[in-house]
Order: structure tokens, then C-alpha cells, then sequence
């Protein structure tokens, strides 16, 4: 952290901008007596950094629940204060979030939350024009087509939607970005800038099948799904 330099200051209605349809307080998590505020980025590690901090702010380093993002004992914005958890974001404390490689996140979300669940294939027939049927599959074509026709801000589901978005990264200076690619090192390094104790760290939702590479054969789809998240590529050097 580098509390000589001034920091933008972020206010509540310019980040709700960016989650027009969807509580912002759900991605916002905030630790002011440790002095670290936190923007989640779904599909890049949000379990487990929910997970590590809970066990932070609460010293229970056993616990280890079903839904993290449910049941955990972080507190709410709700109790901190909106306009407290700006001025974190604004410099008054450590913020940091974390990024992943924009190819293997979007294949994270197709296969976790279009093939292995069926609650959000909805959303993509309807980018289709189609009728939403949730039992009936959802091919990869279908998908990068559908996200080719959603609005980034306020059609596409954050699970999928360009990280960019999802962090305000134009509206944020954070003091770290982490990467899921080097996850361990960038979160020590925020522990150890932000002078927090150490606390057992547990990774979630992680599995083999997140390693397939659906694109492999499929340069024709990558290239689409490159332009669809150029700008992640860009800002955050992918």
C-alpha cells in the first residue's frame, strides 16, 4: 500500500452503476478492524478468499461450510456503513481483488454453471431469443453467441460478464490484483502489506474438469471469445 498517493474517491451510487441489477453489497466484503476491503470477481477464487477471511475475522480456523457465500460470519455492509466501505474503497484501507486468465474463467463458468447446473441456462436462450427451458441443454456455440448478444453491464450474469466490470477496475485503484494462476504468492503478499496474522487457507470449488480446454480445437470460438473479453486481456496483461 502506498498511502502517499492519493487515491480516486469511490463513491456508493458510482459503483452500483456497475450492478444495475444485483445488490452491490453481495460483492463487497470488508474487514475494518483489519483494515482490508475486498471486491469478489466470480469464477476467480471467491470461495476460498470468503473462506480465508472468515476464518480471519472470526479466528476459527476450522470452519468450513457448504456455501461460503451464504453462511458465513463476515460482516454486512448493511452494519459497516455504505458510505464507510467507500472511503475504505477510496483509500482508507487495503483493498485487493483477484483476476483469472479470461479463456479458462469463461470455460469455468460454461461448465459449472451452464453444463453442470441447469438454474442459469434461462438466461442464455433468452439472449438467444429462445424460450427458456432450463432442461434442455446449451452447446458452447449457444453460449458465445449469447454473450455476444448480452449487454456486459446489464445483461450478463457476473459469473461471466468481463472482470473488468465485475472489479470497477476504471472507478477502483487497488492496492493488489491477484491472479488465480498465482494465487498463493499474491495473497500472502496482500497479508503481509495489509499486516494481517496468518490463518490456514482452504481451496474451494476446485476440480479436475476445470482443466479441460473446450477451445482447444475450436480456434473459430476463441477468437470470438477473445473479443468479447478484449478488454480484460488488455487491463490486466492476459
Amino acid at each position: 500500500m502506498e498511502p502517499d498517493v492519493a487515491k480516486p474517491t469511490v463513491t456508493w451510487a458510482e459503483m452500483r452503476a456497475f450492478f444495475p441489477h444485483r445488490p452491490l453489497a453481495y460483492h463487497i466484503h470488508a474487514l475494518p478492524e483489519h483494515g482490508i476491503v475486498y471486491v469478489k470477481n466470480p469464477k476467480a477464487a471467491c470461495s476460498t478468499v470468503l473462506l480465508w477471511m472468515d476464518r480471519l475475522h472470526t479466528g476459527d480456523h476450522d470452519f468450513n461450510p457448504g456455501n461460503v457465500h451464504k453462511d458465513n460470519r463476515l460482516p454486512k455492509v448493511s452494519s459497516i456503513g455504505r458510505r464507510r466501505v467507500a472511503r475504505m474503497l477510496s483509500g482508507g484501507a487495503y483493498s485487493f481483488t483477484f483476476v483469472r486468465d479470461p479463456l479458462r474463467r469463461f470455460q469455468s463458468a460454461y461448465l459449472d454453471k451452464i453444463v453442470g447446473s441447469t438454474g442459469w441456462r434461462a438466461e442464455i436462450q433468452a439472449a438467444l431469443g429462445e424460450e427458456p427451458d432450463e432442461g434442455r441443454p446449451v452447446s458452447l456455440d449457444d453460449f458465445v453467441a449469447a454473450l455476444e448478444r448480452q449487454d456486459p453491464v446489464r445483461e450478463m450474469n457476473p459469473h461471466w460478464r468481463p472482470q473488468h466490470i465485475n472489479v470497477m477496475a476504471s472507478l477502483i485503484r487497488y492496492d493488489h490484483i491477484g491472479r488465480i494462476e498465482t494465487f498463493a504468492a499474491d495473497l500472502e503478499t496482500i497479508r503481509e502489506a495489509a499486516g494481517l496474522p496468518a490463518v490456514p487457507v482452504a481451496a474451494r470449488n476446485v476440480t479436475g474438469t476445470r482443466r479441460v480446454d473446450l477451445l482447444a480445437d475450436r480456434p473459430d470460438l476463441e477468437e470470438r471469445v477473445r473479443a468479447i473479453y478484449a478488454d480484460d486481456f488488455e487491463i490486466f496483461d492476459y
